[in-house]
């Protein structure tokens, strides 16, 4: 009787006690780069040790991966034991137990490379719950295919780099052709592995396959002590931005052949401007998004301020400033977002306790929290802020005063850099926010739509009533991106599809827009639609591209921009009639409003003014058409808006599955409107 109780005194002393009093074990696991699962016998596998470094026993209470059905981060079919095959066990001190990570990937398997973790819980209450990362790398291009965001990336700013010492090396002086060089070789590879990426994307892999549906994922630390990871990938919504922006970067370069004034100091800027631009597009990090996106507004600044044309430092400036203050508002919004308490680690499993992942932030249940920012719930005030301050950046009505300016101003180069890769950024941040912030998506779904309406209209009208083909384009991919927000805003597969698409093709079409409309300035010294006719006769293959441009930012049936606004129209009307109807009446309104003033400058004589202009006298008062070199600038733009135009099935097939994933999270079935 007396062992009886002295036993049962004992068992209630190590369930009362804490293990810290009883000295438990204390755990290690590896960290640095994530273990990396290899291929063997059509499984991937990889193992790790786990240690006691304590002076006592160490119990080991759960291995597992860290995913569920509710939550789905990683594949099916993968597992986490021991060595002797248990998922729990005692690890005496000082001494280690190797644990062992499997996958079997299903025969009809979507994703080939991911990121995760494996979750290990033990009685050493100090360091809690740990987690180790792994990784399983695509095997497909080899070992380009595992680094192929980030090569695309660099590239540009590693020719950015090399200018910098080409111009430092001739001392200030003649550099020759080599800067030119340099950036269209880098250009070239860019576009390369942009259309790779392109080719490697599995356009059905949704988020239920793993990864969040995100795919050609690379991620590692960068700093650690705040967090921030180089977190690159590409989904249905990001890779065609991705696309257009690196075919468009060569194009640039031709385009800007020509340039006199410190090449070395213009291509630097380019490309800078092209890989940071590159680079918020691919970040799945917020604080590297909004980055990569502060450093292509500084690189926009410098092109236009330096490069100006017309009134280019004042256009700098307030581009400068304009956006600065919406990129801090949106900051603001994400550093309220980032300070909420959420259980993440980072790649090698380091516990952080405030995320900046944008598939981490939108697991965050910020309406739960009850959380406030100037008094007004978190969830609606960050989501204010964060659309207000990139609905600045995106050039989106009412916010796009400095929009015009700059694409008057600007070097054609940086003018097209501008439309299909600073602003597209802007709008994918503003899809990333809505996936973040669900509840407040549909909460403000009303007010954007209206918004986005009201820009469609805007743009459309004030493009009517304008002279400069610049303005004229310019205010079309305003009434552009207006049609693509109310998409968004509809909360519909249909209208979010149809946003998707336009974003992109809205983007591709402005941008040959500004390469066309630099070549015309340069040959008679305007774009003023009063003054210029003729076109048609004097140089075919110019008002050709104007045309093709032209009805592209137009969403003339035939350009890839009519589908996108088809899609917006009868998608919006599910939800919102009276928002559709005023997207069709603005694209009706845009449609005539790029046609007429198009027309106007290719039918009939050049007038005689013009032919004895100083402009026009080298070349015997005839304009020039275009030369090879502008016609391969220009070739891969204007091939995309009519290819797109006729068959949009590669540009809205790449997207479908992405929308279908983000329309239901953003409308679960039962979700209810919050105050």
């Amino acid at each position: 009787m007396a062992k009886l109780i002295l036993r049962i005194a004992l068992m209630l002393a190590v369930l009362l006690v804490p293990a810290s009093a009883l000295g438990a074990g204390r755990i290690e696991v590896p960290r640095g780069a994530p273990i990396e699962l290899r291929p063997s016998a059509g499984t991937y596998e990889a193992a790790f040790e786990v240690r006691n470094v304590g002076d006592e026993p160490l119990f080991i209470s759960r291995i597992a991966p860290r995913t569920d059905t509710g939550d789905v981060r990683l594949p099916r079919r993968i597992l986490a034991r021991f060595e002797s095959g248990q998922t729990s066990g005692t690890i005496p001190p000082h001494t280690s137990a190797l644990a062992r990570v499997t996958w079997t990937p299903d025969r009809d398997a979507r994703i080939h490379g991911f990121y995760g973790h494996v979750m290990i819980t033990s009685t050493d209450e100090s360091a809690g719950e740990v987690a180790v990362g792994f990784v399983v790398r695509p095997s497909t291009l080899g070992g380009l295919g595992r680094h192929l965001l980030s090569a695309m990336t660099t590239l540009p700013l590693l020719a950015s780099a090399v200018l910098g010492l080409v111009l430092l090396a001739a001392g200030g002086g003649r550099t020759g052709r080599r800067p030119r060089v340099v950036a269209l070789v880098a250009s070239l590879g860019c576009a390369a592995l942009a259309l790779l990426a392109w080719g490697a994307f599995d356009p059905e892999l949704s988020r239920a396959d793993g990864g969040d549906g995100f795919q050609l994922v690379e991620r590692t630390s960068f700093v650690r002590a705040l967090g921030i990871e180089v977190f690159l990938g590409v989904d249905g919504a990001s890779l065609p931005l991705v696309v257009m922006c690196a075919v468009a970067a060569p194009c640039g370069v031709l385009a800007s052949w020509g340039e006199r004034r410190n090449p070395s100091v213009f291509f630097a800027c380019y490309m800078l401007l092209v890989g940071a631009s590159l680079g918020a597009l691919v970040a799945l990090d917020s604080a590297l998004f909004f980055g990569c996106l502060a450093l292509a507004l500084t690189a926009a600044f410098l092109l236009v301020g330096l490069y100006d044309q017309k009134d280019g430092t004042r256009a700098a400036s307030r581009m400068l400033v304009v956006c600065g203050v919406g990129l801090a508002l949106a900051f603001v919004a994400l550093g309220a977002l980032h300070a909420v308490k959420s259980r993440a680690f980072l790649v090698d499993g380091s516990p952080i306790a405030h995320t900046w992942a944008f598939p981490e932030l939108a697991r965050i249940d910020y309406v739960g929290t009850r959380a406030l920012l100037f008094g007004v719930p978190l969830a609606k005030c960050a989501f204010a802020l964060s659309f207000v301050g990139l609905a600045i950046c995106a050039g989106l009505f009412p916010f796009h005063v400095w929009l015009a300016p700059v694409l008057r101003s600007a070097p054609p180069a940086a003018s097209m850099m501008v439309c299909v890769g600073f602003t597209r950024a802007a709008m994918l941040g503003l899809l990333r926010f809505v996936v973040v912030l669900p509840e407040s998506a549909r909460w403000a779904a009303p007010t954007v739509c209206v918004i986005g309406a009201a820009g469609a209209l805007y743009g459309a009208a004030v493009a009517l009533g304008d002279r400069d083909l610049v303005g004229v384009a310019t205010f079309g991919l305003v009434s552009l991106s207006g049609i693509a927000l109310a998409g968004m805003a509809s909360l519909t597969s249909q209208a979010l599809l149809g946003a998707v698409g336009g974003i992109a093709a809205s983007g591709c079409a402005a941008a040959a827009a500004m390469i066309t409309l630099g070549a015309i300035r340069e040959r008679v010294g305007t774009v003023d639609v009063r003054q210029i006719r003729g076109l048609a006769i004097e140089a075919p293959l110019l008002a050709c591209a104007l045309g093709i441009a032209a009805l592209g930012v137009g969403g003339v049936p035939g350009s890839a921009s009519f589908w996108a606004t088809c899609l917006v129209g009868l998608g919006a009307v599910v939800r919102e009639p009276g928002v559709a109807t005023a997207v069709l009446v603005g694209a009706v309104l845009l449609a005539a409003s790029q046609s007429m003033p198009m027309i106007r400058a290719v039918r009939g004589r050049l007038p005689e003014p013009l032919r004895r202009g100083a402009s026009l006298t080298p070349y015997g008062g005839h304009v020039p058409d275009l030369r090879p070199r502008e016609l391969a600038a220009l070739a891969p733009l204007l091939l995309l808006i009519v290819l797109l135009g006729f068959y949009p099935a590669p540009l809205l097939g790449r997207a479908s599955t992405t929308v279908r994933d983000i329309t239901d999270l953003i409308t679960p079935k039962g979700w209810t409107q919050i105050d």
